[in-house]
């Protein structure tokens, strides 16, 4: 069965090495790129923290949907 490369969308069959080797590379960056703008959304700022802990110090819901 013949798989189609997610970066180019040709068969996987068909590559020459030098076309595996583009392709890899560039799902390679753009996985990089991916994990930078997850670790961008993981981080909280010192602003989001502290009306956080104030919400929750007065009874308001968190962004989370907790009640």
């Amino acid at each position: 069965m013949a798989q189609n490369c997610f970066e180019c969308k040709n068969k996987i069959d068909e590559h020459s090495e030098e076309q595996l080797k583009n392709c890899i590379s560039k799902i390679s960056d753009s996985l990089e790129s991916v994990q930078k703008e997850q670790t961008n959304l993981r981080e909280v700022s010192d602003k989001e923290a502290m009306d956080q802990f104030v919400n929750t110090k007065i009874g308001e819901p968190s962004r989370m949907g907790s009640k």
